[in-house]
């Protein structure tokens, strides 16, 4: 925590007061010798005082190395080499300090409290204290300069996982200050605005671009305040952004959020989540864009939202297809954030069971394939409505006891008459009319120890065209009664729901409706060791047009002995008259019989489960398929630094076809730290079936760095997914992956090995049909310290098949493999000069299908590419220095057995750039660069000349000029002339908002065109 961010001072003040002398954070304050920037091989002492006592310091850097701190005089001292190899720019140190006293509980956190009381452990008498402090390091020379700008900076202390940018702490004494009250100042304010626009100009004509002129704008806003004022606590984020442009539709995306919390009060502004979820006929679950005003006052409170909506409700249902995805949902595009996403009934969360594209309306799955028995259910905002739109409502309640409780609520949700008139006349298809649709309902609980009970009633009525008068008006009515009691060992459940057949919820895309449902329960528990419990339920109701009619019979015993394993036997049956997801007549009873016995040990939990499932359709034929399970699992509970669970899942079936496939699934999750420089993440789903073949899911990362001299971490991935072929619609599996291994022996050698698989392999046939294999070997010397020999060896192997080899998918239609070593020479053999030497040496081998029909026919492609790179640069003085540049290379492109039948050339390119540094606002440059370029095959040389100069104009920070131009000319084979002008401005209007303009011109006379490109940008930072 900064305290000039929580003082709201501005950056000028807060900096002359306290951060003139060192860094602080909350809880100490740090200073670095001898001097600072930081310098790259050198030694530093690190001076640490805390604010309170502390029993420990230590310090670790950003390469996990240990720097033991000791006490003295009231300070802890400490002393780091920052290594030779390290790049320029900012780097960390991780800061752990140990208190004698106990961390403050956090607040709610009784469970925790209650948890140590009940298992008698031992509250800890220390804690420990993590941060970070992020500093600069610079070679020699640049640290001397930086330091002589250091005073003007001021320091920044945030946890290193968050920062963005780290601006370098000051060193000297430290200094202790006063913590100003929040009060004072009390709102932070963060926040940008970015915009920038493009414009390309092209008279003429050039190759790869189109002429006429193309004009885009885009503009980003970003605002985040929190803090505390008059009693309020106050946190606001807003962000939009959008991007307009001729030849493009333009796009828009805006989140708005406020949140004003004082007391039991709370008032939310923006984009939410309505969660009106209390009441089952007047619920509101849907993604809104207004105000949502909530209160609770102990024995009463409200919940009012009055709002736009973002989208129109959809709902979508589906059957698994063995694969992750894609699922394409029936509408699209879909509002952000606005999908509720359902496998079997089960709620996922996005990002941990699924992925969506908005933009194209697809779900994927993660971790798992969905079978073809598993029901997929998605409700979800379509970003589309006809009219303008507003939903609100109001929910309140009273508690006249603790054990009773009354609601009620209102929610509307209309159409705007505004233009509708026009807008429907203007439809060609169907015509939609504007509606109004509300609903009105009532709630009421009662919690006793012998009886609870829950009841609701609600009516709804919805105008289907508000601009015809006397147009159908529909109205219904619900009601629901649920009932519980316990006497003794035994309790009793029953309930009862009717719903009219005109009755709607608001928002509800795939209404249920004309429901009759009702059941009862029974529960027998004499003791803590045996336990049962049946229920039964009926249900009938109408949907989308299709009459629904469900019978459902469950029965459950428990044995529960203490320090034995539990035994669980369940029954069920369930008799539906329709396909759930299709809506066709199939009378189907499902009987499900299994016994489960599970037992934890220490720190492990088994399960051990077997069941029988008898699937029985008698329409429009009588069907039976028989399943019989077997499952075992294992899980941790309770381990820190390892998680995991496993399950292993063998299935028979016998169909009624009289074949008897099995079914193999293996699921496994771990994560594990064992160490901090020990790192594994794994969830692993195989699943084996005789008939459909088998599915493999994987997600697999890790780190690992035994010691200092060897590191590796690695990922890979595999997904089962559908994948759209010319003929056909194929399951694959797509499988990549990421290792790097890391040797440092000595200090002076490197070795590096990079491999990264990618294929793609279609599971009914199990061939491949697109590989794309890199592997890269990296040796990099350094036999002293101004000097590196380097070599990068690189091989690739890729291919992809003839997508219309239907249903083969064997016939390769590219192939491509690569060979390069890159050797690399860099020397610094006088303090004025640096010398760079690179050598490329590249093959390729291609082939490409020629005849589609059998016999199939290729055609050979070879290539060669050798170059030759010197780089020289020489700082003659502080204000004069050259850089030049020599440049070698031939390129060979063939087909069949020759090797440059269609590229062979030959280039050398010679280019010079002088630079005077005159004063500390000017700078110019003079260039020159001369390449020959040799067309073997055509038989022409082409010479081109190209001089040029710059000038650069500064006006401290505030106000910069970039200007360069270039003329090139080409003679005798390829003739060219071409005039290049690049302009560059960049103004400092405040330390808070930055312009910059870029101007860049092609102008050619041979071929004739002008090309122009215009950028520009304004930044504002709070």
């Amino acid at each position: 925590m900064i305290f000039l961010a929580f003082t709201g001072l501005s950056a000028g003040n807060a900096l002359d007061k306290y951060y003139e002398k060192a860094i602080y954070a909350d809880e100490y304050g740090v200073s670095f010798y001898p001097d600072y920037p930081l310098t790259v091989g050198g030694t530093i002492t690190i001076r640490l005082r805390t604010f309170k006592p502390a029993q420990k310091v230590t310090l670790y850097s950003d390469r996990e190395l240990e720097i033991p701190m000791t006490y003295k005089n009231g300070h802890w001292w400490g002393k780091f080499k920052i290594p030779e190899d390290y790049k320029e720019g900012g780097h960390y140190f991780t800061v752990w300090i140990k208190y004698p006293v106990a961390a403050p509980a956090k607040k709610g956190d009784w469970l925790s409290g209650f948890w140590e009381r009940l298992t008698f452990q031992k509250k800890s008498a220390v804690f420990w204290s993590k941060s970070a402090i992020w500093y600069q390091a610079f070679r020699k020379k640049e640290a001397i300069e930086k330091a002589k700008e250091a005073i003007t900076g001021y320091p920044t202390y945030e946890a290193y996982e968050s920062a963005e940018e780290f601006p370098p702490p000051v060193t000297g004494e430290a200094i202790e200050i006063e913590v100003i009250s929040p009060e004072a100042a009390p709102l932070l304010i963060k926040g940008s605005q970015s915009i920038t626009f493009k414009t390309r100009t092209l008279e003429g004509t050039k190759e790869g671009s189109a002429p006429g002129t193309l004009q885009t704008r885009e503009e980003t806003l970003r605002i985040n305040i929190a803090g505390r004022a008059a009693d309020t606590d106050i946190e606001a984020a807003l962000y939009r952004s959008t991007a307009l442009g001729v030849d493009v539709i333009g796009e828009r995306d805006e989140k708005i959020s406020i949140l004003l919390r004082r007391g039991s009060t709370e008032a939310y502004l923006g984009d939410f989540t309505a969660d009106l979820t209390e009441t089952e006929f007047a619920k509101l679950n849907k993604v809104l864009s207004g105000v949502n005003v909530k209160g609770d006052y102990n024995r009463w409170g409200f919940n009012a939202l009055y709002s736009s909506p973002k989208g129109e409700g959809k709902f979508s249902r589906m059957y698994g297809n063995g694969t992750q995805g894609p699922y394409q949902l029936a509408n699209a595009p879909v509002v952000i954030d606005s999908e509720r996403v359902y496998v079997d009934g089960i709620l996922l969360t996005r990002g941990d069971g699924y992925t969506i594209d908005y933009q194209a309306g697809t779900i994927t799955f993660l971790k798992a394939v969905i079978d073809a028995k598993s029901i997929i259910q998605v409700y979800y905002d379509w970003r589309q409505t006809v009219y303008q739109h507003a939903t609100y409502g109001l929910r309140t309640y009273v508690k006249p006891s603790p054990n009773f409780k009354l609601g009620a609520t209102y929610l509307e949700d209309s159409d705007n008459l505004a233009g509708a008139q026009e807008i429907r006349s203007s439809m060609t298809g169907e015509a939609v009319s504007p509606q109004r649709h509300f609903v009105v309902g009532a709630d009421g609980s009662l919690v006793s120890e012998k009886i609870s009970a829950q009841g609701e009633i609600a009516y709804s009525s919805k105008n289907l065209d508000l601009l015809t008068p006397g147009a159908t008006n529909e109205t219904g009515r619900a009601g629901k009664l649920n009932i519980s009691s316990s006497l003794g060992p035994f309790g009793l459940t029953a309930n009862v729901k009717r719903v009219g057949p005109k009755f709607e919820s608001i928002a509800d895309p795939y209404p249920k409706q004309d429901v009759w449902e009702y059941g009862a329960g029974l529960s027998f528990r004499p003791g803590s060791v045996f336990g049962g419990k049946t229920d039964y339920a009926y249900q009938k109701y109408t949907q989308d047009g299709v009459i629904y009619e469900n019978l459902y019979k469950t029965a459950k015993a428990m044995l529960t002995p203490e320090r034995l394993p539990s035994l669980d036997y369940n029954f069920s049956e369930s008799d539906e008259s329709n396909d759930p997801v299709t809506g066709d007549t199939i009378r189907r009873v499902i009987t499900r019989n299994s016994a489960e016995m599970a037992q934890q040990l220490g720190a492990f939990s088994a399960s051990l489960k077997g069941s029988l499932e008898k699937w029985l359709n008698r329409s429009p034929s009588e069907e039976v398929t028989d399943y019989r399970r077997m499952n075992l699992g294992l899980a941790t509970i309770g381990l820190e630094k390892v998680t995991f669970a496993s399950n292993v899942e063998l299935e028979e079936r016998r169909e009624p076809t009289g074949q008897e496939p099995f079914r193999r699934t293996y699921n496994l999750n771990l994560s594990a730290t064992p160490a901090r420089n020990y790192f594994v993440s794994s969830s692993l789903q195989v699943v084996n079936d005789s008939a459909l073949g088998e599915t493999n899911v994987v997600d697999l990362a890790y780190r690992a760095q035994p010691s200092e001299a060897f590191k590796t971490d690695g990922k890979y991935t595999i997904t089962s997914v559908r994948e759209e072929f010319p003929v056909t619609s194929e399951a694959v599996s797509k499988q990549t992956g990421s290792f790097s291994f890391d040797l440092r022996p000595v200090k002076a050698l490197r070795l590096r090995y990079l491999f990264k698989p990618s294929f793609t392999q279609i599971l009914r046939t199990e061939t491949l049909s697109y590989s794309n294999e890199q592997q890269q070997a990296e040796v990099n010397v350094i036999p002293v310290q101004y000097a590196m020999f380097g070599l990068i060896y690189k091989l690739g192997k890729s291919f992809n098949i003839y997508k219309n080899d239907y249903p083969d998918y064997k016939v390769k239609e590219n192939t491509e493999n690569t060979d390069s070593a890159l050797y690399t020479i860099k020397m610094a053999p006088l303090e004025i000069l640096s010398i760079e030497l690179n050598y490329l040496h590249e093959n390729s081998l291609t082939t490409s299908l020629a005849a589609t029909q059998e016999p199939y026919t290729y055609v050979q492609g070879r290539g060669l590419t050798r170059k030759f790179d010197l780089v020289a640069k020489t700082s003659l003085s502080e204000q004069f220095s050259i850089d030049s540049r020599y440049t070698y290379e031939k390129d060979d492109e063939g087909s069949g057995e020759a090797l440059s039948s269609l590229v062979n050339t030959k280039s050398h390119t010679a280019a010079l750039k002088g630079t005077w540094n005159m004063s500390e606002k000017w700078t110019f440059s003079v260039s020159g660069a001369y390449s020959r370029t040799t067309d073997y095959i055509l038989s022409q040389v082409t010479y081109t000349l190209a001089p040029g100069f710059g000038v650069i104009y500064r006006l401290e920070d505030k106000f910069r000029v970039d200007f360069d131009y270039t003329y090139s000319k080409s003679y005798s084979g390829a003739e060219t002339e071409k005039n290049n002008y690049s302009l560059r401005t960049k103004y400092a209007l405040s330390d808070f908002v930055n312009v910059t303009l870029r101007v860049d011109q092609e102008v050619s006379r041979a071929p004739d065109y002008r090309l122009t490109d215009v950028t520009g940008n304004v930044e504002i930072n709070l």
